[in-house]
């Protein structure tokens, strides 16, 4: 047991070395470049703000897309229910409309 722990550090100290021989510098260091320029704030002007109340509409928690999908989930599960016969298919009706009706609430507007 003497020297595991130094055998297995400078393990990892020789396969960092070699990696570090094998990397191409060039790329790496110009990766890095790239990234510290792309971090630059940019100023720009918002042209879909006009349309934030047609998303809204749209897709809102009162919309017609969260209908609709209220009641593509119920005729989904009933159908599930009636192929199967598993009353666990059909009670996971309200956990789903919970969700759904959660996760568009969640959605800032």
């Amino acid at each position: 047991m003497k020297g595991t722990l130094s055998s297995c550090v400078n393990y990892c100290r020789k396969a960092g070395a070699v990696a570090w021989k094998k990397v191409n510098k060039t790329a790496l260091f110009s990766a890095l470049a790239i990234l510290a320029v792309s971090a630059m704030p940019a100023h720009a002007v918002d042209y879909f703000a006009g349309a934030k109340t047609d998303v809204n509409d749209t897709f809102g928690s009162n919309s017609a897309v969260v209908y609709i999908l209220y009641i593509l989930e119920i005729a989904f599960i009933a159908f599930t229910y009636i192929k199967t016969k598993n009353l666990a298919l059909f009670g996971s009706i309200a956990a789903l409309l919970v969700f759904v009706n959660v996760a568009f609430n969640v959605i800032p507007s």
